[in-house]
């Protein structure tokens, strides 16, 4: 074959039982050489990626697909049989009222997400707080960024230094909508898609959003790491 793919074929699978949303997730790569197929065609950057997208099985059954030309969004009408485009060229907002993250694993956040989360709750500009939606699911939680603006985080912490969720299945491939769509994606010290992956499990620190909200996001980070 001439490509490779890579993807999640069930996320958000602890959500089943009570019928929360779950999703698929891929992206897929031109291999890179006439070799016998093997795991090290899959090891490429995100920068690679020829098409990507996730379906979000919810009230409806969604696709958004990017092929590098922006991202269009297809919903599956039951009665066809077939997805229908219902959004194309999906524009996230520079800007959202929303953060996502799992404020659980609180007590092992580094400071610079501790000092984020505090101006998102307790602005001290006169704006209001961000409201605060987590599903656990990631395909459900990030395609609810995309529509309405703000900010997914899974960063990385005590417990888990190097993040939680995959590079090359899971965060490459929503980076790489995120980015087609006007969004940042990054690991806190670079873009997602810039990763270079040396297994295919690899995972990372994964933050992503609307651009000023990422933004704000890193500066905290630099800001910690200038003082430390």
């Amino acid at each position: 074959g001439k490509y490779v793919v890579c993807f999640d074929p069930l996320d958000g699978s602890s959500n089943i039982d009570c019928l929360a949303p779950i999703g698929t997730i891929f992206a897929i790569y031109k291999k890179e050489t006439d070799d016998e197929p093997s795991e090290k065609d899959a090891l490429q950057p995100g920068r690679n990626i020829v098409a990507a997208g996730y379906a979000l099985y919810g009230s409806a059954t969604l696709v958004a697909l990017s092929t590098g030309q922006g991202v269009d969004c297809f919903m599956l009408d039951p009665g066809l049989g077939e997805f229908i485009l219902v959004d194309r060229d999906v524009k996230i907002k520079k800007k959202g009222k929303v953060y996502s993250l799992n404020e659980g694993y609180a007590k092992y956040f580094d400071p610079a997400m501790t000092e984020y989360l505090q101006k998102k709750k307790f602005p001290e500009d006169g704006s209001s707080p961000y409201g605060a939606r987590y599903v656990g699911s990631m395909v459900a939680d990030v395609h609810r960024t995309l529509m309405y603006g703000g900010i997914f985080m899974y960063p990385a912490n005590q417990k888990s230094p190097k993040g939680k969720l995959r590079l090359l299945y899971e965060c490459n491939p929503m980076a790489f909508i995120m980015e087609q769509a006007g969004g940042i994606a990054t690991t806190g010290t670079e873009a997602v898609l810039d990763v270079k992956p040396e297994n295919i499990h690899q995972r990372v620190p994964f933050i992503l959003g609307s651009p000023d909200d990422v933004q704000e996001y890193l500066a905290c980070v630099q800001k910690h790491q200038k003082s430390s």
